[in-house]
Protein backbone atom coordinates (compact mmCIF):
# COMPACT_ATOMS: atom_id res chain seq x y z
CA UNK A 1 0.00 0.00 0.00
CA UNK A 2 1.10 2.99 -1.11
CA UNK A 3 1.24 5.63 2.14
CA UNK A 4 2.23 8.73 0.38
CA UNK A 5 -0.45 11.12 0.22
CA UNK A 6 -1.58 12.83 -3.01
CA UNK A 7 -2.16 16.92 -2.84
CA UNK A 8 -5.87 16.41 -2.97
CA UNK A 9 -5.77 14.19 0.16
CA UNK A 10 -3.11 16.31 2.08
CA UNK A 11 -5.59 19.39 1.49
CA UNK A 12 -8.27 17.34 2.45
CA UNK A 13 -6.61 15.97 5.95
CA UNK A 14 -5.43 19.66 6.50
CA UNK A 15 -8.78 20.83 6.39
CA UNK A 16 -10.45 18.55 8.57
CA UNK A 17 -7.68 19.31 10.90
CA UNK A 18 -7.84 23.06 10.78
CA UNK A 19 -11.33 22.26 12.06
CA UNK A 20 -10.22 20.62 14.88
CA UNK A 21 -9.06 22.40 18.47
CA UNK A 22 -6.45 20.38 19.89
CA UNK A 23 -6.39 21.49 23.56
CA UNK A 24 -4.59 19.62 25.70
CA UNK A 25 -1.22 20.79 27.05
CA UNK A 26 1.66 19.31 25.32
CA UNK A 27 3.36 19.76 28.14
CA UNK A 28 1.28 18.43 30.15
CA UNK A 29 1.33 14.78 27.78
CA UNK A 30 6.36 7.33 26.86
CA UNK A 31 5.71 -0.31 27.16
CA UNK A 32 4.32 -3.94 28.19
CA UNK A 33 8.10 -5.65 30.89
CA UNK A 34 7.30 -7.60 28.28
CA UNK A 35 3.97 -5.40 27.73
CA UNK A 36 5.11 -2.55 30.18
CA UNK A 37 7.86 -1.16 28.36
CA UNK A 38 7.78 -0.51 24.69
CA UNK A 39 11.50 -1.16 22.35
CA UNK A 40 13.97 1.87 22.50
CA UNK A 41 13.36 3.33 19.25
CA UNK A 42 16.73 2.47 18.05
CA UNK A 43 15.70 -0.96 17.75
CA UNK A 44 12.41 -0.49 16.08
CA UNK A 45 11.75 -2.59 13.62
CA UNK A 46 10.02 -1.26 9.92
CA UNK A 47 7.03 -0.65 9.59
CA UNK A 48 4.83 -1.61 6.17
CA UNK A 49 5.93 0.67 3.57
CA UNK A 50 8.24 2.81 6.27
CA UNK A 51 8.16 6.87 7.03
CA UNK A 52 7.85 8.69 3.94
CA UNK A 53 10.80 10.75 5.21
CA UNK A 54 12.46 12.34 2.27
CA UNK A 55 16.20 12.41 1.50
CA UNK A 56 17.74 15.90 1.54
CA UNK A 57 19.02 16.16 -2.74
CA UNK A 58 22.09 17.96 -4.16
CA UNK A 59 19.51 20.09 -6.72
CA UNK A 60 17.72 21.73 -3.48
CA UNK A 61 20.59 22.05 -1.19
CA UNK A 62 22.21 24.77 -3.60
CA UNK A 63 22.14 28.67 -2.36
CA UNK A 64 21.92 31.68 -4.42
CA UNK A 65 25.56 32.03 -6.01
CA UNK A 66 26.72 35.20 -3.89
CA UNK A 67 23.36 35.88 -2.15
CA UNK A 68 21.98 35.14 1.45
CA UNK A 69 19.39 32.41 2.01
CA UNK A 70 16.16 33.43 4.67
CA UNK A 71 14.99 30.76 6.59
CA UNK A 72 11.54 30.58 8.37
CA UNK A 73 11.29 28.80 11.72
CA UNK A 74 8.00 27.85 13.38
CA UNK A 75 6.95 28.07 16.76
CA UNK A 76 4.19 28.48 18.83
CA UNK A 77 3.40 32.07 20.67
CA UNK A 78 4.43 31.35 23.87
CA UNK A 79 5.32 34.67 25.39
CA UNK A 80 7.96 32.76 27.80
CA UNK A 81 9.56 30.92 24.66
CA UNK A 82 9.58 33.75 22.00
CA UNK A 83 12.55 35.98 23.54
CA UNK A 84 14.69 32.94 23.49
CA UNK A 85 13.52 32.22 19.25
CA UNK A 86 14.86 35.87 18.35
CA UNK A 87 17.97 35.64 20.48
CA UNK A 88 18.71 32.27 19.14
CA UNK A 89 17.94 33.80 15.81
CA UNK A 90 20.14 36.35 15.82
CA UNK A 91 23.31 34.73 17.46
CA UNK A 92 22.96 32.19 14.67
CA UNK A 93 22.90 35.03 12.27
CA UNK A 94 26.12 36.91 14.27
CA UNK A 95 27.75 33.04 13.79
CA UNK A 96 26.47 32.74 10.08
CA UNK A 97 26.65 36.20 8.16
CA UNK A 98 25.06 34.63 4.76
CA UNK A 99 21.56 32.84 6.71
CA UNK A 100 19.19 35.33 8.21
CA UNK A 101 16.35 34.02 9.96
CA UNK A 102 12.42 34.82 10.23
CA UNK A 103 9.94 33.02 12.61
CA UNK A 104 6.17 32.33 11.68
CA UNK A 105 4.49 31.65 15.06
CA UNK A 106 1.25 30.23 16.09
CA UNK A 107 -0.93 29.72 19.47
CA UNK A 108 -0.67 26.08 20.45
CA UNK A 109 -4.19 24.79 19.72
CA UNK A 110 -3.57 26.49 16.14
CA UNK A 111 -0.08 25.43 15.59
CA UNK A 112 -0.61 22.41 13.97
CA UNK A 113 -3.36 22.97 11.25
CA UNK A 114 -1.67 26.09 10.49
CA UNK A 115 1.81 24.19 9.44
CA UNK A 116 -0.41 21.78 7.37
CA UNK A 117 -2.35 24.23 5.83
CA UNK A 118 1.43 26.15 4.87
CA UNK A 119 2.75 22.72 3.93
CA UNK A 120 -0.24 21.97 1.02
CA UNK A 121 0.03 25.81 0.16
CA UNK A 122 3.76 24.93 -0.89
CA UNK A 123 4.97 27.51 1.87
CA UNK A 124 5.54 26.25 4.58
CA UNK A 125 8.58 26.97 6.91
CA UNK A 126 12.47 25.68 6.32
CA UNK A 127 12.62 24.40 9.87
CA UNK A 128 9.74 23.34 11.98
CA UNK A 129 10.42 24.20 15.82
CA UNK A 130 8.18 23.61 18.77
CA UNK A 131 4.20 23.68 18.50
CA UNK A 132 1.52 22.11 19.96
CA UNK A 133 0.83 18.51 20.29
CA UNK A 134 3.80 18.10 18.07
CA UNK A 135 2.88 15.12 16.17
CA UNK A 136 6.81 14.93 14.38
CA UNK A 137 6.58 11.19 13.68
CA UNK A 138 3.06 11.57 12.16
CA UNK A 139 4.47 14.33 9.99
CA UNK A 140 7.40 12.24 8.76
CA UNK A 141 4.19 9.78 7.08
CA UNK A 142 2.60 12.97 5.74
CA UNK A 143 6.00 13.31 3.75
CA UNK A 144 6.65 17.04 5.00
CA UNK A 145 9.90 15.78 6.54
CA UNK A 146 13.37 15.55 5.64
CA UNK A 147 15.01 12.44 7.00
CA UNK A 148 18.24 13.59 8.76
CA UNK A 149 20.63 10.96 8.51
CA UNK A 150 22.62 11.71 5.47
CA UNK A 151 23.78 15.13 8.15
CA UNK A 152 24.46 13.34 11.22
CA UNK A 153 26.23 10.72 9.27
CA UNK A 154 28.64 13.82 7.82
CA UNK A 155 29.00 15.12 11.43
CA UNK A 156 30.52 11.92 12.55
CA UNK A 157 30.57 9.98 15.86
CA UNK A 158 31.77 12.46 17.83
CA UNK A 159 28.37 15.24 17.24
CA UNK A 160 26.24 11.79 18.31
CA UNK A 161 28.23 10.13 21.19
CA UNK A 162 27.03 11.86 24.09
CA UNK A 163 23.53 12.56 23.02
CA UNK A 164 21.70 11.03 25.66
CA UNK A 165 20.17 7.44 23.85
CA UNK A 166 16.60 8.36 24.48
CA UNK A 167 17.48 11.67 23.37
CA UNK A 168 18.83 10.53 19.93
CA UNK A 169 16.63 7.46 19.31
CA UNK A 170 13.19 8.27 20.37
CA UNK A 171 12.48 10.33 16.48
CA UNK A 172 14.02 7.04 14.62
CA UNK A 173 11.50 5.19 13.09
CA UNK A 174 11.89 2.62 9.91
CA UNK A 175 15.61 3.24 9.72
CA UNK A 176 15.63 7.22 9.41
CA UNK A 177 15.73 10.14 11.58
CA UNK A 178 12.76 12.31 11.47
CA UNK A 179 13.60 14.97 14.05
CA UNK A 180 16.88 15.51 15.78
CA UNK A 181 16.06 16.67 19.52
CA UNK A 182 17.92 19.46 21.11
CA UNK A 183 16.48 19.65 24.90
CA UNK A 184 14.77 17.42 27.22
CA UNK A 185 11.75 18.32 30.28
CA UNK A 186 12.45 15.96 32.40
CA UNK A 187 9.66 13.91 34.18
CA UNK A 188 9.88 14.18 38.47
CA UNK A 189 7.45 15.70 41.48
CA UNK A 190 8.08 19.38 41.75
CA UNK A 191 8.80 20.49 45.34
CA UNK A 192 7.13 23.68 47.33
CA UNK A 193 9.83 22.78 49.98
CA UNK A 194 8.67 25.82 52.44
CA UNK A 195 5.12 24.15 52.84
CA UNK A 196 6.56 20.45 53.75
CA UNK A 197 9.27 21.93 56.11
CA UNK A 198 5.46 24.11 57.48
CA UNK A 199 4.22 20.77 57.88
CA UNK A 200 7.09 18.84 59.04
CA UNK A 201 7.02 16.14 56.27
CA UNK A 202 10.19 14.49 55.27
CA UNK A 203 11.61 15.23 51.66
CA UNK A 204 10.17 12.53 49.17
CA UNK A 205 13.57 10.63 47.60
CA UNK A 206 14.90 12.50 43.99
CA UNK A 207 17.17 9.22 43.84
CA UNK A 208 15.40 7.49 41.18
CA UNK A 209 16.68 4.43 42.12
CA UNK A 210 14.74 4.37 45.17
CA UNK A 211 11.32 3.34 45.17
CA UNK A 212 8.06 6.33 46.74
CA UNK A 213 4.76 4.39 46.57
CA UNK A 214 1.93 5.47 45.35
CA UNK A 215 0.34 4.81 48.98
CA UNK A 216 3.20 7.11 50.51
CA UNK A 217 2.54 10.45 48.14
CA UNK A 218 -0.62 10.38 48.95
CA UNK A 219 0.08 9.88 52.92
CA UNK A 220 2.46 12.37 52.41
CA UNK A 221 -0.21 15.07 50.81
CA UNK A 222 -2.87 14.18 53.57
CA UNK A 223 0.36 15.98 56.26
CA UNK A 224 0.71 18.76 53.71
CA UNK A 225 -3.36 19.67 53.06
CA UNK A 226 -4.17 22.23 55.54
CA UNK A 227 -7.62 23.77 56.42
CA UNK A 228 -8.57 27.16 58.17
CA UNK A 229 -11.14 26.99 60.91
CA UNK A 230 -14.01 27.78 58.14
CA UNK A 231 -13.06 24.12 57.00
CA UNK A 232 -11.78 25.17 53.39
CA UNK A 233 -8.77 23.79 52.68
CA UNK A 234 -5.80 26.26 52.25
CA UNK A 235 -2.95 24.60 51.14
CA UNK A 236 -3.33 21.01 48.91
CA UNK A 237 -0.71 18.58 49.56
CA UNK A 238 -0.49 17.44 45.66
CA UNK A 239 -1.84 18.34 42.41
CA UNK A 240 -1.50 15.39 39.76
CA UNK A 241 -0.77 17.78 36.47
CA UNK A 242 -0.96 15.09 33.72
CA UNK A 243 -4.70 13.78 33.22
CA UNK A 244 -4.47 11.66 30.10
CA UNK A 245 -4.59 7.59 30.62
CA UNK A 246 -1.50 6.92 28.77
CA UNK A 247 0.38 7.95 31.74
CA UNK A 248 -1.40 6.31 34.81
CA UNK A 249 -1.91 3.15 32.52
CA UNK A 250 2.37 3.32 33.11
CA UNK A 251 2.12 3.93 35.97
CA UNK A 252 0.38 1.55 37.03
CA UNK A 253 2.43 -1.07 35.04
CA UNK A 254 1.06 -1.51 31.43
CA UNK A 255 1.08 0.37 28.53
CA UNK A 256 -1.83 1.44 26.34
CA UNK A 257 0.52 1.44 22.79
CA UNK A 258 1.94 -1.96 22.11
CA UNK A 259 5.83 -2.33 21.13
CA UNK A 260 4.87 -3.21 17.81
CA UNK A 261 2.83 0.32 17.33
CA UNK A 262 5.98 1.90 19.33
CA UNK A 263 8.26 0.62 16.82
CA UNK A 264 6.16 1.88 13.56
CA UNK A 265 5.65 4.73 15.13
CA UNK A 266 1.50 4.10 14.61
CA UNK A 267 -1.37 3.82 17.12
CA UNK A 268 -2.94 0.86 15.51
CA UNK A 269 -4.61 -0.51 18.33
CA UNK A 270 -5.35 1.00 21.98
CA UNK A 271 -4.94 -1.87 24.32
CA UNK A 272 -6.84 -0.68 26.64
CA UNK A 273 -9.70 -2.57 24.00
CA UNK A 274 -7.98 -5.59 23.88
CA UNK A 275 -6.10 -6.70 26.87
CA UNK A 276 -7.80 -7.07 30.47
CA UNK A 277 -4.59 -6.00 32.17
CA UNK A 278 -3.98 -3.06 30.36
CA UNK A 279 -7.55 -2.11 30.86
CA UNK A 280 -7.60 -2.83 34.48
CA UNK A 281 -4.41 -0.57 35.17
CA UNK A 282 -5.93 2.00 33.03
CA UNK A 283 -8.95 1.95 35.16
CA UNK A 284 -7.16 1.73 38.27
CA UNK A 285 -4.34 4.18 37.50
CA UNK A 286 -7.37 6.92 36.44
CA UNK A 287 -9.36 5.89 39.30
CA UNK A 288 -6.51 6.52 41.67
CA UNK A 289 -6.15 10.19 40.12
CA UNK A 290 -10.05 11.17 40.62
CA UNK A 291 -9.71 9.27 44.31
CA UNK A 292 -7.40 11.81 45.32
CA UNK A 293 -9.35 14.48 44.41
CA UNK A 294 -13.18 13.23 45.89
CA UNK A 295 -12.40 10.99 48.00
CA UNK A 296 -8.94 11.73 49.63
CA UNK A 297 -9.56 15.23 48.82
CA UNK A 298 -5.65 16.55 48.73
CA UNK A 299 -5.86 17.35 45.31
CA UNK A 300 -8.29 20.32 44.18
CA UNK A 301 -10.47 19.54 41.79
CA UNK A 302 -11.04 21.36 37.96
CA UNK A 303 -12.88 24.55 39.15
CA UNK A 304 -10.78 24.72 42.35
CA UNK A 305 -7.91 24.87 40.09
CA UNK A 306 -8.94 27.20 37.34
CA UNK A 307 -9.58 29.47 40.34
CA UNK A 308 -6.69 28.90 42.04
CA UNK A 309 -4.25 29.20 38.82
CA UNK A 310 -5.68 32.69 38.16
CA UNK A 311 -4.23 33.81 40.50
CA UNK A 312 -0.73 32.31 39.83
CA UNK A 313 0.78 28.87 39.12
CA UNK A 314 -0.13 26.98 42.26
CA UNK A 315 3.42 25.35 43.11
CA UNK A 316 5.00 29.14 43.12
CA UNK A 317 2.19 30.33 45.14
CA UNK A 318 1.58 27.85 47.54
CA UNK A 319 -1.52 26.31 47.04
CA UNK A 320 -0.05 23.17 46.25
CA UNK A 321 2.92 21.57 48.17
CA UNK A 322 4.11 19.36 45.07
CA UNK A 323 3.15 18.57 41.35
CA UNK A 324 3.13 15.48 39.75
CA UNK A 325 4.11 17.23 35.92
CA UNK A 326 7.54 18.39 33.81
CA UNK A 327 9.89 20.29 35.06
CA UNK A 328 8.48 23.45 33.13
CA UNK A 329 6.92 23.87 36.37
CA UNK A 330 9.89 25.36 37.64
CA UNK A 331 10.14 27.65 34.63
CA UNK A 332 10.68 31.48 35.18
CA UNK A 333 11.08 33.60 38.08
CA UNK A 334 10.56 31.70 41.30
CA UNK A 335 8.85 33.74 44.38
CA UNK A 336 11.55 34.57 47.29
CA UNK A 337 9.45 33.54 50.12
CA UNK A 338 9.10 29.71 48.85
CA UNK A 339 11.92 27.22 48.25
CA UNK A 340 11.95 23.99 45.93
CA UNK A 341 12.95 21.05 45.34
CA UNK A 342 12.05 18.18 43.13
CA UNK A 343 11.83 14.43 43.42
CA UNK A 344 11.06 10.87 41.78
CA UNK A 345 7.97 10.29 40.42
CA UNK A 346 5.40 8.26 42.60
CA UNK A 347 5.44 4.65 41.52
CA UNK A 348 2.12 3.35 40.57
CA UNK A 349 0.43 0.05 41.40
CA UNK A 350 -0.58 -1.60 44.62
CA UNK A 351 2.46 -0.81 46.68
CA UNK A 352 4.65 -0.06 44.25
CA UNK A 353 3.68 -2.60 41.84
CA UNK A 354 4.02 -0.35 38.68
CA UNK A 355 6.33 2.03 37.23
CA UNK A 356 7.55 5.53 37.53
CA UNK A 357 5.65 5.66 34.20
CA UNK A 358 9.56 6.55 32.08
CA UNK A 359 8.82 9.27 30.16
CA UNK A 360 10.51 12.21 29.28
CA UNK A 361 9.29 15.19 26.62
CA UNK A 362 12.25 15.39 23.81
CA UNK A 363 11.98 18.68 22.20
CA UNK A 364 13.45 18.08 18.87
CA UNK A 365 13.65 20.29 15.40
CA UNK A 366 12.85 19.20 12.26
CA UNK A 367 13.33 19.88 8.84
CA UNK A 368 10.87 20.59 5.78
CA UNK A 369 11.12 18.26 2.90
CA UNK A 370 10.39 20.91 0.45
CA UNK A 371 13.21 23.58 1.89
CA UNK A 372 15.28 25.05 -1.05
CA UNK A 373 18.03 25.29 1.67
CA UNK A 374 18.77 22.12 3.40
CA UNK A 375 22.06 22.38 4.43
CA UNK A 376 21.42 25.76 5.85
CA UNK A 377 18.10 24.53 7.54
CA UNK A 378 20.82 21.71 8.82
CA UNK A 379 23.08 24.32 10.11
CA UNK A 380 20.66 25.79 12.55
CA UNK A 381 19.53 22.82 13.51
CA UNK A 382 22.95 21.58 14.70
CA UNK A 383 23.77 24.94 15.83
CA UNK A 384 20.56 24.54 18.41
CA UNK A 385 22.17 21.01 19.57
CA UNK A 386 25.75 21.66 19.97
CA UNK A 387 26.59 25.36 20.15
CA UNK A 388 27.54 26.83 23.47
CA UNK A 389 26.14 30.06 22.75
CA UNK A 390 22.59 28.38 21.80
CA UNK A 391 22.92 26.42 24.51
CA UNK A 392 23.52 29.42 26.94
CA UNK A 393 20.40 31.53 25.77
CA UNK A 394 17.78 28.27 25.82
CA UNK A 395 18.96 27.56 29.98
CA UNK A 396 18.48 31.81 30.01
CA UNK A 397 14.95 31.05 29.66
CA UNK A 398 14.33 27.30 30.62
CA UNK A 399 15.14 24.60 32.55
CA UNK A 400 15.33 22.16 29.78
CA UNK A 401 18.54 20.00 29.87
CA UNK A 402 20.44 20.16 26.61
CA UNK A 403 20.01 16.67 24.68
CA UNK A 404 24.36 16.81 24.76
CA UNK A 405 25.68 15.47 27.81
CA UNK A 406 28.62 18.03 27.74
CA UNK A 407 26.41 21.13 28.36
CA UNK A 408 25.08 19.53 32.11
CA UNK A 409 27.30 21.41 33.86
CA UNK A 410 26.82 24.49 31.96
CA UNK A 411 22.91 23.60 32.75
CA UNK A 412 23.33 22.82 36.35
CA UNK A 413 25.26 25.79 36.81
CA UNK A 414 22.55 27.79 35.81
CA UNK A 415 19.69 25.73 37.62
CA UNK A 416 21.26 25.71 40.91
CA UNK A 417 19.26 28.59 42.20
CA UNK A 418 16.27 27.29 41.21
CA UNK A 419 16.63 24.73 44.34
CA UNK A 420 17.85 23.79 47.32
CA UNK A 421 19.62 20.56 46.01
CA UNK A 422 23.50 21.05 46.19
CA UNK A 423 24.65 20.71 42.46
CA UNK A 424 26.01 17.28 42.96
CA UNK A 425 22.17 16.05 43.91
CA UNK A 426 21.00 17.93 41.08
CA UNK A 427 23.18 16.20 38.53
CA UNK A 428 22.16 13.01 39.88
CA UNK A 429 18.72 13.26 39.95
CA UNK A 430 18.51 15.12 36.06
CA UNK A 431 20.97 12.73 34.19
CA UNK A 432 18.78 9.36 36.33
CA UNK A 433 15.83 11.02 35.27
CA UNK A 434 16.99 11.30 31.46
CA UNK A 435 18.37 7.42 31.91
CA UNK A 436 15.66 5.67 33.49
CA UNK A 437 13.22 6.93 30.87
CA UNK A 438 12.23 5.00 27.56
CA UNK A 439 10.46 7.34 25.71
CA UNK A 440 8.95 10.67 25.37
CA UNK A 441 5.10 11.23 25.09
CA UNK A 442 2.69 9.26 22.65
CA UNK A 443 1.65 12.62 20.73
CA UNK A 444 5.03 12.64 18.95
CA UNK A 445 6.01 9.61 18.13
CA UNK A 446 2.46 7.84 17.21
CA UNK A 447 0.03 9.02 13.91
CA UNK A 448 -3.39 9.11 15.35
CA UNK A 449 -2.41 9.70 19.15
CA UNK A 450 -2.73 13.29 18.74
CA UNK A 451 -6.15 13.49 17.25
CA UNK A 452 -7.49 11.46 20.38
CA UNK A 453 -5.94 13.26 22.78
CA UNK A 454 -8.91 15.92 23.38
CA UNK A 455 -11.98 13.07 23.22
CA UNK A 456 -9.99 11.61 26.24
CA UNK A 457 -10.29 14.88 27.53
CA UNK A 458 -13.69 15.52 27.38
CA UNK A 459 -14.51 11.86 28.48
CA UNK A 460 -12.58 12.15 31.47
CA UNK A 461 -13.76 15.42 33.01
CA UNK A 462 -17.21 13.45 34.62
CA UNK A 463 -14.40 11.53 36.30
CA UNK A 464 -12.75 14.33 37.92
CA UNK A 465 -16.61 15.81 38.65
CA UNK A 466 -17.56 12.49 40.61
CA UNK A 467 -20.34 11.95 38.21
CA UNK A 468 -18.43 8.49 36.53
CA UNK A 469 -16.14 6.04 37.47
CA UNK A 470 -13.08 5.75 35.76
CA UNK A 471 -14.24 2.43 34.60
CA UNK A 472 -17.64 3.51 33.13
CA UNK A 473 -15.39 6.77 31.21
CA UNK A 474 -13.00 4.10 29.68
CA UNK A 475 -15.58 1.73 28.44
CA UNK A 476 -16.81 4.60 26.81
CA UNK A 477 -13.88 5.67 25.56
CA UNK A 478 -12.65 3.02 23.85
CA UNK A 479 -14.27 2.16 20.94
CA UNK A 480 -14.32 6.08 20.11
CA UNK A 481 -10.39 6.09 20.09
CA UNK A 482 -10.68 2.54 18.14
CA UNK A 483 -12.62 4.44 16.06
CA UNK A 484 -10.88 7.62 15.68
CA UNK A 485 -7.65 6.01 15.16
CA UNK A 486 -9.13 4.18 12.16
CA UNK A 487 -10.34 7.83 10.80
CA UNK A 488 -6.62 8.90 10.70
CA UNK A 489 -5.14 5.94 9.25
CA UNK A 490 -7.23 5.65 6.43
CA UNK A 491 -6.98 9.16 5.78
CA UNK A 492 -2.99 8.97 5.44
CA UNK A 493 -3.53 5.42 3.56
CA UNK A 494 -1.96 3.69 6.54
CA UNK A 495 -5.21 1.57 7.93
Amino acid sequence: MDSKLNRRQFLQFAGAASGVAILAACAPAAKPAEPTQAPAAAEATTPPEATQAAEPTQAAAAAPAGGSVKLQIMWRSDPNEIPMVDEEMAKFHEKNADITMEKILAPWDEYEPKLMSLYAGGIAPDIYGTGGTNPYVERSYRGMVLALDPFIEKEGTDFTSDIFPVALNTYKRGGKTVALTFAICVAGMWINQTRWEEAGVPLPPFDWSKKWTWEEMIDAAHKLTKTDSSGKTTVFGVNLGHYTPWYYTRLWGQDLVSADDYAAGILHDWQASSNKDVYDACVSGLQARADAMLKEKVMPDPATSTALGQIGPMLKTGAIAMEFTGAWDLWGDLPKDFKFTAAVNPTGGVNGSGTTCKNIWAEPLEINSKTKYPDQAWTFVKFMVDDADAIAIQLAHRNLVPAKQKYMEQFIKLNSPKMTMSPEDQLKFFTDAIKQANTTVPDHILVANAAVRDMMGSELDPVWKGDKTAKEAIDTLGPKVEAKCQEVLKGLNLS
